[in-house]
This record gives C-alpha cells, structure tokens and sequence, in this order.
C-alpha cells in the first residue's frame, strides 16, 4: 500500500463528476478551516473546483446548475465562468458585470481518475501510476488515526489519499492496481469498521 502525501488533496473521483453535475464535498481540519467544495465539469470538459458561495448572496453554488461553459446560482440565476468571473446579471442584463464579482476557484488537476486540488498545493499532484479509481469510503475518525490505522494495515496493491472533512471525519479514495476493487471496498470497510468501533 502507497499513502500520497502532500498539499493536493483527491477530493473526488472524474466519475463522481459527469457533464452537467454538480459534486459537493469538504476539505479541512486539523487546525484548517473547513471549506465547502463544489465540483463541477463544463460542457468542454475542463473540471472546475470552487467554494461552494456565491459572492453574491452565499447560496451553495451546488443547489445550481450547469448552463454549457458556466455555473448558474440557483438564488438569482448569476452565471459564472470556467475560473469563476461573474458573466451575467438577469436583474441587470444590459450590464456589463464589474470583474470584482468572481467566485473563489481553486487549483485544479485531474489524474489517476481522481481530481485534486488544495488551499495552497505546491508542485503537480502526486502520481499514483494505473489502476482502477475505488469509491470513496467516509471513516468517522480524525485524519492522524486513520494515516496511523492505514500505516499498519497490510493492503497491498492500493495507493491511497486521505481527504479530511474535519477534525472527526476522514474520506479515504485511491486505486487499486490490480484492478480487484471489491476485495479493496472490503479490506476498506473492514478497516472502517475497526477504527469507528473504538471506544
């Protein structure tokens, strides 16, 4: 077993993400500010990573919907592009949008089926080779346990990143080399079930 460390984060896998979908997720804790994610993919394929507000009113741009190359806000219909510039007021159509309106876009890469990013990821994202992307298995414990739990487990074959949620709750994803991934969703929640039994 391989665990990827590091400031890029797998915060979803590409099929968690289909064209027109909107994937809300988390990253944070361990003395970091937990910060809602929303994930989606335009119509030409480009994956976007952004705070899941609007800068508008704060509504989760995840309760919105992909229009093409833009994120519509479900509060007020505002449309933003790919990098997160406001393009389109309703209220104001004739308008042209002052560029101060943009939504918080963060880094982005998508590799190894999985799409990474980080509040301040330095360098490329980690390189876990081929294999076949396992789902994503939430485990109710603070992120140093289960580094530690993963760390004495004998999982062969598997390269595993670590996405924390919080201080109580860590989503554990990879891939699997040898392409078993049942025998991975197993040793994954048995392991699960080992850590959130602890008392």
């Amino acid at each position: 077993m391989t665990m990827v460390p590091g400031n890029w984060y797998a915060v979803a896998a590409e099929h968690d993400v289909p064209a027109g979908h909107i994937y809300r997720t988390a990253l944070g804790g361990n003395d970091q500010a937990i910060r809602e994610l929303a994930i989606w993919r335009a119509s030409d394929g480009a994956v976007q990573v952004w705070e899941d507000r609007c800068p508008h009113r704060g509504v989760r741009f995840s309760l919105g919907e992909v229009v093409g190359d833009e994120l519509r806000c479900q509060y007020h219909a505002w449309r933003f592009a790919k990098g997160g510039a406001c393009t389109f007021i309703p209220a104001q159509p004739d308008m042209k949008v002052p560029g101060s309106i943009h939504a918080k876009a963060w880094p982005v890469a998508v590799s190894a089926g999985l799409i990474w990013t980080g509040v301040d990821p330095v360098g490329e994202p980690p390189v876990l080779g081929e294999g076949a992307a396992i789902r994503a298995v939430p485990v109710a414990r603070p992120l140093a346990e289960v580094e530690t739990a993963l760390a004495q487990a004998d999982l062969p074959g598997l390269a595993l990143t670590l996405q924390p949620l919080g201080d109580t709750e860590t989503i554990v994803r990879g891939l699997v080399a040898n392409g078993d991934c049942a025998a991975a969703d197993r040793a994954l929640a048995a392991l699960r079930r080992q850590l959130e039994c602890v008392a």
